[in-house]
């Protein structure tokens, strides 16, 4: 009768173990918001001047540009307007 419990008991705990992992691999996290930029001569000054400019043309580079504006990360942005690259709107 023993076996019988404790048999019970583990394929529950391992059912309840399952359970509980597989929610976590439901739903994929959201995509941090981007911010789009016009790149011109003054912005990439600033950012080199700032020590971002290796930022910045690393999102150049990374394929979410269309012409002369690019997507970067929020907090490229904020890092960028603290220096005072880009203005506060």
């Amino acid at each position: 009768m023993r076996s019988i419990k404790a048999g019970f008991l583990a394929t529950a705990l391992a059912a309840a173990a399952v359970a509980a992992a597989a929610p976590a691999q439901a739903e994929p996290a959201p995509a941090p918001p981007t911010e789009i930029l016009s790149i011109d001569i003054n912005l990439l000054g600033c950012s080199i001047g700032a020590g971002l400019g290796l930022d910045l043309l690393l999102s150049l580079g990374s394929g979410s540009s269309s012409g002369s504006n690019i997507g970067v990360s929020q907090g490229l942005a904020t890092r960028l307007k603290m220096a005072g690259c880009l203005p506060w709107t």
